[in-house]
């Protein structure tokens, strides 16, 4: 049983993060943990696997302890022992190149028979219908795939305690059921299991109790029945995901065609042995629309966009815009994306001057301006990496706004994101595109895809597999996707 007791929780730079948490979760119970970005879930997690105090550190009050044993008082060694942690970001847990070493890391460390090991390995990957991931080279996986080997590798260690922040953030919808599946395998053996989680659909039949934080707070606790009987507007009101995804409908309001982006010869592969990452003979995209682009994990939508703006220098694909034709070069200078780990484009040391890496002519009033409709100003101030991961898109978003760009990809830009923030997210890119900017963004959320996108491309193995429009005629095709 874990007992979290007056916790409260001040990061180093002064901020406080957790006030006064007071919740009781029993053995076997499965408990999610959600709220607006930015509300405390990830730090209370980091509570629960001892990365704060020992890694994070700062002024922590009150105390957690886990069947009856203060964890405050433990070294990391022997908190890990008893739990097993997903973070949203899951290379920042890998330590090996290759998958099935990755596996093998945690028991191997813990001294098991390595017969065992293998053993683990081979039913976990069977379980999880993830065999295909054994042997590979770990930063060649989509996002999604690394997300599946780091849960697969707290099902192998077998801990009892399982605590999860954002699980299903990378996933498409059909790995989104295999992690369903391992979580009510879990809660059938007996495990303890705390999700942080802005997605809730895919939990409606696995949690036993929903807890709502804010500003740091315990706001409210739902049994399972009450959480199900909220209305969409007590949901949005409390700035939280949709639970029932069938009664979302696609927005109304679609951009006018200005013209077409065409692109032809979109072939590439990353070694010459390989097969095709990429197999487009041509495609035509409609300017000033947004346009999602949908596909399983490994389907090439990473691959697409980075062809399309110049990063594959080996890439000889060709893309006109109004008769000109857009060389690499070119690309590089209209095409801008917002990468899914936005870690990797994050460079300055404050929000503020990141933003003046995209456009130096920015005084101190556009600043706070552009970062307030964002919802970050508050943070004007503050090392970039030190923001939430939502706060973090939306940081990497505002940049590639001020880039002026015409082209814009956002490769999973709700990933991370409430349901507050996540409207506010379609928002933004209905208005850019009502600007001019054609539009493009790479998504596994159905309810960001319903609220935003104008047509849909549906990758697959590198192809154009089903190109259409986003409105109620096709909502069936979308829906089939997604198995909603």
């Amino acid at each position: 049983m874990i007992e979290i007791q007056n916790l409260s929780f001040n990061y180093a730079n002064g901020d406080q993060i957790l006030k006064d948490i007071n919740l009781t979760v029993k053995n076997g119970e499965v408990i999610c943990l959600t709220g607006a970005s930015g509300c405390g879930k990830t730090t209370l997690t980091n509570t629960l696997n001892g990365i704060i105090p020992h890694f994070y550190h700062g002024d922590i009050e009150g105390d957690i302890s886990i069947n009856g044993v203060s964890i405050l008082a433990q070294s990391i060694y022997d908190i890990s022992k008893q739990s097993g942690s997903v973070f949203q970001n899951p290379r920042s847990q890998f330590f090996c190149l290759n998958t099935t070493s990755e596996l093998a890391f945690e028991p191997e460390n813990y001294g098991v028979e390595p017969q065992e090991i293998k053993t683990n390995i081979a039913e976990t990957t069977k379980i999880l219908h993830m065999r295909h991931l054994l042997d590979r080279e770990i930063f060649n996986l989509s996002g999604g795939e690394k997300q599946l080997i780091a849960c697969a590798a707290v099902q192998i260690q077998g801990h009892e305690l399982i605590i999860l922040d954002e699980p299903s953030s990378n996933l498409d919808f059909k790995t989104i059921i295999k992690l369903r599946h391992m979580l009510e395998a879990w809660k059938s053996e007996g495990k303890t299991i705390i999700i942080a989680e802005h997605r809730l659909h895919y939990l409606m039949e696995v949690v036993d109790r929903f807890v709502v934080l804010k500003n740091g707070k315990l706001n409210q606790i739902f049994s399972n029945a009450a959480f199900k009987q909220l209305t969409q507007e007590k949901l949005y009101d409390l700035g939280l995901r949709a639970t029932h995804l069938r009664q979302i409908m696609p927005k109304v309001v679609h951009n006018e065609v200005q013209g077409k982006l065409v692109m032809n010869d979109f072939h590439f592969k990353y070694k010459s042995k390989l097969p095709l990452s990429l197999n487009i003979s041509n495609l035509e995209i409609s300017k000033g629309k947004v346009t999602a682009i949908v596909g399983h994990n490994g389907s090439g939508k990473s691959t697409f966009a980075r062809c399309l703006t110049g990063i594959e220098r080996k890439f000889k694909g060709h893309v006109q815009q109004d008769g000109n034709s857009w060389n690499r070069k070119r690309r590089l200078n209209h095409v801008y994306l917002v990468m899914q780990d936005v870690n990797n484009q994050l460079f300055a040391e404050r929000v503020d001057e990141e933003l003046k890496l995209s456009n130096h002519t920015l005084d101190n009033t556009a600043i706070q301006k552009r970062l307030s409709q964002y919802s970050i100003s508050e943070h004007v101030d503050r090392h970039p990496l030190s923001l939430s991961g939502g706060e973090k898109q939306r940081l990497a978003i505002a940049s590639a706004v001020e880039t002026k760009r015409d082209v814009l990809i956002f490769d999973e830009p709700s990933s991370g994101l409430d349901g507050a923030r996540m409207r506010e997210m379609s928002e933004i890119i209905n208005h850019l595109a009502s600007l001019g900017h054609t539009i493009f963004v790479i998504t596994h959320d159905y309810e960001l895809l319903l609220a935003c996108a104008d047509e849909v491309i549906h990758l697959e193995h590198g192809y154009v597999k089903q190109q259409y429009p986003m409105d109620d005629a096709h909502l069936t095709e979308i829906q089939q996707f997604f198995e909603i």
